[in-house]
């Protein structure tokens, strides 16, 4: 008979080890400053968020208004005629009826008397700069009157309004059933208030481009 002797193995002794309090204060102090630098970044970066955003909320709003207003008009006008305006309504020239319907300015007579009427102008008499020219609506009440409001301002394009067809083609200073008005608003914006202001490097702008078509609802 063979007997199987047990093999006798080693006992391990198994180490314990733990943190010191210098260490653990270390720790918590390095997490809990990587913590608050992440907070104040997610901050930051909500805070130029919300500015960014609210800027172009409120050149959204502006743009809006002005649209409205001037679509109101012209979708009740009796007649219109396009034309150009330097210093103010009183130097309105309309564009020869033979000649391209483009300009900076747009009459509208509401009504059949001629001496009563609305003009939408660019104002390119103020302060030099593509910054300064401004959109006024102006009324004659028949006595030589006008009153003026700003609609918009920092536009940067001289050509405001035109006259097309149904397929978008220019046509002449002739008012007739088929002519679409078309409203174009190029401006810049400060893009961050808290950035600079100037002309120089860093100066944060924005631009915008407002296109819209509208067409008379009282036909002749």
């Amino acid at each position: 008979m063979k007997l199987i002797s047990k093999k006798q193995f080693p006992a391990f002794s198994q180490s314990t080890s733990a943190y010191t309090l210098v260490e653990i204060l270390v720790a918590v102090g390095i997490y809990a400053g990587l913590f608050v630098a992440a907070m104040v970044m997610i901050q930051i970066f909500s805070m130029r968020l919300y500015t960014l955003t609210a800027t172009k909320l409120s050149a959204t709003a502006g743009a809006r208004k002005t649209l409205a207003q001037v679509s109101d008009a012209i979708r009740e006008a009796k007649s219109l005629q396009i034309g150009n305006c330097g210093a103010g309504p009183s130097t309105f020239v309309a564009t020869l009826t033979t000649n391209p319907a483009v300009g900076n300015a747009l009459q509208i007579f509401p009504t059949t008397n001629q001496n009563s009427y609305s003009i939408y102008y660019l104002d390119t008499n103020t302060t030099p700069g593509t910054n300064s020219l401004m959109l006024y609506s102006t009324t004659n009440n028949g006595t030589g009157y006008f009153q003026s409001m700003i609609l918009a301002s920092y536009i940067t394009n001289n050509i405001i309004f035109d006259a097309e067809d149904y397929q978008g083609n220019i046509l002449t200073n002739n008012p007739k059933n088929n002519q679409v008005y078309r409203l174009t608003l190029q401006f810049s914006q400060w893009e961050y208030p808290i950035a600079s202001v100037g002309n120089g490097p860093g100066v944060q702008y924005d631009y915008y481009q407002l296109r819209t078509r509208i067409c008379r609802r009282a036909l002749n």
